[in-house]
């Protein structure tokens, strides 16, 4: 079975409960599951108390966090540069591009028009 980059958007859905993306995400094990260092930040960015923030802190228990190497790195800002102006592609979203290209991993995310603009990795909305 693949492995997948999985998106904040779909890490949302889990938290919150959404039985697509429960049932999407339990047919993987933790070897197929992996996120990035930036959904791990925009995770808790969102949190507003210490409950949230340890239901967040479990939640991540159950996934493999990606970072960047150097080469990562640059072809974030590469695409960043790109794409910027004409497509309105975010800093972050370049990041998690990056970390699913360097990985050569699909990402998984319910907001794929973000993504779309970035040929070189591919993509899937999984519910």
């Amino acid at each position: 079975m693949a492995s997948y980059l999985i998106d904040t958007t779909i890490l949302i859905d889990l938290l919150r409960g959404h039985a697509p993306a429960l049932n999407w995400i339990n047919q993987f094990t933790f070897n197929q599951r992996f996120i990035s260092f930036v959904t791990v930040a925009e995770l808790l960015l969102g949190v507003r108390n210490k409950q949230e923030q340890q239901l967040v802190l479990r939640e991540l228990a159950g996934y493999q966090v990606l970072y960047l190497s150097s080469a990562g790195q640059q072809w974030s800002i590469d695409v960043f540069g790109q794409l910027r102006l004409s497509a309105g592609i975010g800093f972050l979203d370049c990041l998690i591009a990056a970390c699913a290209y360097e990985h050569s991993l699909t990402l998984a995310t319910l907001n794929v028009k973000h993504f779309r603009v970035i040929s070189e990795i591919k993509l899937a909305k999984p519910y």
